[in-house]
């Protein structure tokens, strides 16, 4: 009897070391994703996404090797979404709103035109209140999921004349992507223009355009976009982007409960050195710009609290397009008013 007791136990030990070494090999097995991002090689919101990838390289110690891939390299920015179903990504770096006409309601979780008047505020909104929480639920849909937000900062608006008021807008010829932004726009009294970012400086040059929503100061000013504008709307009340760094969920469920750890938490980390970076940029450039004679307006508090409720009827508008969207409009209404923002 003691015999054949021994012998059981040994065999459940033997049998539990073959089960033990499979789930180390299982847990050390190499994984490699392809990421693209919206951004260019030299651009340095992607230098910050390589230095992510880097990091979880590290951390992970190599379990986990993530390429970058810039913008249009493996396919188009707007094909990006639909590449994580076939595979042929398992990640991208990505404005939402690229990819409304699937489910409306990305458009306000990618821009909140109008609204929030620093990242901390669209920040804590992502994660202290509904917003990654509602993206999750959005990319579900598709079988993908939302690891982090990741910002970079409040947009200005360099324009060939001077915004002294909200007024001062009424006529004004905007260069502004297609949907909600270019619809605030126009409710300002502004005719919209929307062109490539490449004609955008010769837009301007040429009068086509008498302003640009482009990027933050820095990234204004690496466009050469102050070259012949000499007013720069700071800060800007048309823009201020939350990027999603979402994967597809099958690349997700793939890997070990430390790993997906180790991932979501080095992008926080990216989010934060970004958001860095880019106030320091646009520090930077305050000297170029001072160098060009260019004058930086700010226009009264009053008029911005006046845009945000023009914007807020838009915000409604989006909402009425799905049911999600609706979710995301509302609990955006609630957070402002909770702010202070909104009455």
């Amino acid at each position: 009897m003691k015999k054949a007791i021994f012998l059981f136990c040994a065999l459940g030990f033997f049998i539990s070391m073959i089960v033990g070494s499979g789930s180390a090999l299982a847990a050390d097995k190499v994984q490699k994703w392809n990421c693209q991002a919206i951004f260019g090689a030299g651009d340095s919101l992607y230098k910050e996404f390589q230095a992510f990838a880097a990091r979880v390289k590290d951390k992970t110690k190599g379990r986990l090797v993530i390429a970058t891939h810039p913008v249009g390299s493996i396919v188009g920015y707007k094909e990006m979404h639909d590449a994580l179903k076939t595979n042929v990504l398992q990640g991208y770096y990505c404005m939402p709103s690229f990819f409304s006409g699937k489910e409306p309601a990305f458009a306000l979780l990618s821009d909140l035109p109008g609204g929030y008047e620093n990242v901390q505020q669209f920040e804590d909104w992502f994660y202290k209140s509904d917003g990654l929480k509602l993206s999750r639920e959005a990319q579900a849909k598709f079988g993908n999921y939302t690891v982090a937000i990741i910002f970079y900062g409040r947009e200005c608006l360099p324009s060939k004349k001077a915004v002294r008021k909200l007024a001062d807008l009424k006529g004004m010829k905007v260069r502004a992507p297609e949907g909600i932004i270019a619809e605030l726009f126009t409710a300002l009294g502004c005719a919209t223009v929307s062109i490539p970012g490449g004609e955008v400086y010769s837009a301007l040059d040429k009068g086509v355009i008498d302003a640009a929503d482009w990027g933050t100061r820095s990234m204004n000013a690496l466009m050469g976009l102050y070259e012949v504008c000499k007013y720069s709307i700071e800060p800007g009340f048309h823009s201020m982007s939350a990027l999603e760094f979402t994967v597809s969920k099958r690349a997700w469920n793939k890997l070990p409960k430390d790993i997906q750890k180790i991932v979501e938490s080095e992008a926080l980390v990216w989010n934060k050195k970004i958001v860095a970076r880019v106030a320091k940029e646009d520090k930077d450039a305050g000297a170029k710009l001072k160098k060009l004679g260019v004058e930086i307006i700010s226009l009264p508090d009053g008029d911005y609290r006046k845009i945000r409720e023009v914007a807020r009827g838009l915000w409604s508008k989006m909402g009425n397009k799905s049911p999600l969207a609706k979710k995301v409009a509302e609990s955006h209404i609630k957070w402002c008013q909770k702010l202070g923002l909104l009455d």
